[in-house]
């Protein structure tokens, strides 16, 4: 079996075979740094607008954590004025003194003062531990958390 010629091996009728190899010429460089600076532009900008979107999204969130936070606050300062109101309802001398009543209790007869000598005063002292002049600087004051420091900074060594 014969080989086929291949088409590029075969001459056109009447043509010589020429194969003429072009001329050399220099050709100018062409300049890459406006296309290098445009793909770095790009780039920059790109990197910008999505560091924009992530804080973006980061700020939201940490506002979606601080307004919680905030209405925490805000009802917990609500129960804290209804307990304090509670409190001062329960503590008011008109309904201890209906509660005493219901119970009972009234009014002691005497207001006078019964004098005590020395050596009770010892005795008592004695039983109940020593008392410094520390106990005499209670200050009623219009929070419940100073009256309680207060009482336990005098009261801090008593049983």
């Amino acid at each position: 079996m014969a080989a086929l010629p291949l088409l590029r091996d075969v001459q056109p009728f009447g043509k010589p075979a020429q194969r003429k190899r072009p001329d050399l010429v220099v050709v100018p460089r062409r300049r890459r740094w406006p296309a290098l600076l445009a793909g770095f532009v790009s780039a920059l900008v790109f990197a910008g607008l999505l560091g924009a979107a992530v804080f973006h999204t980061q700020l939201a969130e940490r506002q979606l954590r601080i307004d919680r936070l905030e209405r925490s606050v805000a009802a917990q300062r609500e129960m804290f004025d209804e307990l304090r109101y509670e409190r001062a309802r329960l503590r008011s001398p008109v309904r201890l003194a209906a509660a005493a009543g219901e119970m009972g209790m009234r009014r002691g007869r005497n207001g006078e003062f019964a004098e005590v000598s020395p050596q009770q005063l010892a005795r008592q002292l004695a039983a109940a531990g020593a008392i410094d002049d520390g106990a005499v600087q209670i200050i009623v004051g219009s929070e419940p958390l100073e009256q309680f420091r207060d009482v336990k900074s005098v009261t801090a060594g008593q049983p």
